[in-house]
């Protein structure tokens, strides 16, 4: 049934290649189901990756979490549409759905093809994984990261959330404000020296190291230390700087290196 139902091709398979054949060899699944949700035909495709699970009406074997989606997608003719099916041994494999009408003339049956992309979606969960973890690693940190645009006002385009200790403001504050730049709260004497050896490291292309005072946000001097380096563009434009700062101990460290 499914050879007749989607022998739509512009050129006719030949005698000698049956079409349920042809779809049979696909590593996609492919069904045609009426408006009832009842499947009528599916290649060997869909027999693999259903598994065990018997059911002919196709919603039952998405993800209970996914039937709403799928609902939604045949109202609005969302295609394609990423959704979990259930396997054997009642595993979840992530697909990409795509439906059609398999007669342009009437709405039903639709023909749906489902492509596992589990290995995909796994990779893209790890690596949101592994950005939390970096965040939260990041922001436990006893020190401001940051990267900042090469200006006089060390305009923030991102730090970490350990300028709330640093400085006394958070990350919110500081990052692209016209009101309130890091070079505000670099001590007045500080600030041209911190600004020439930087701009010194990066003609050079080399990582800088200074030692400078902040103006905390409570009133107080906080002598830091800051390490960092420039970004730079593929024809060597400056592009910014990055780096980390954190409290320096030591009492000679306020004076600038």
């Amino acid at each position: 049934m499914l050879s007749r139902l989607l022998a739509r091709s512009a050129e006719p398979v030949p005698d000698s290649i049956p079409l349920h054949r042809v779809l049979d060899s696909l590593d996609i699944a492919v069904l045609v189901v009426n408006e009832h949700g009842q499947i009528l035909a599916a290649n060997q495709s869909w027999q693999r990756l259903k598994g065990d699970n018997c059911s002919t009406l196709f919603h039952e074997h998405l993800h209970p979490g996914d039937r709403s989606l799928w609902q939604q997608a045949l109202l609005t003719q969302e295609s394609p549409l990423q959704a979990r099916v259930l396997s054997a041994q009642s595993n979840s494999l992530w697909c990409e759905l795509k439906h059609q009408p398999v007669d342009s003339n009437t709405l039903w049956p639709i023909s749906i093809t489902l492509t596992d992309i589990s290995d995909q979606m796994s990779r893209s969960r790890q690596r949101d994984a592994d950005w939390r973890s970096l965040t939260q690693l990041v922001n436990q940190l006893p020190a401001m990261l940051y990267r900042s645009r090469n200006n006089r006002d060390w305009t923030m385009a991102f730090v970490s959330a350990g300028s709330l200790e640093l400085t006394g403001y958070p990350p919110e504050v500081l990052t692209n404000q016209s009101s309130l730049n890091y070079g505000d709260l670099i001590h007045p004497e500080d600030a041209d020296p911190v600004w020439e050896q930087v701009q010194d490291a990066l003609s050079r292309g080399e990582r800088f190291e200074l030692h400078y005072r902040l103006q905390h946000a409570d009133g107080r001097l906080i002598p830091v230390i800051e390490k960092g380096q420039g970004i730079y563009a593929d024809n060597g434009a400056i592009l910014g700087v990055e780096g980390m700062v954190l409290t320096f101990s030591t009492p000679s460290a306020h004076t600038p290196m």
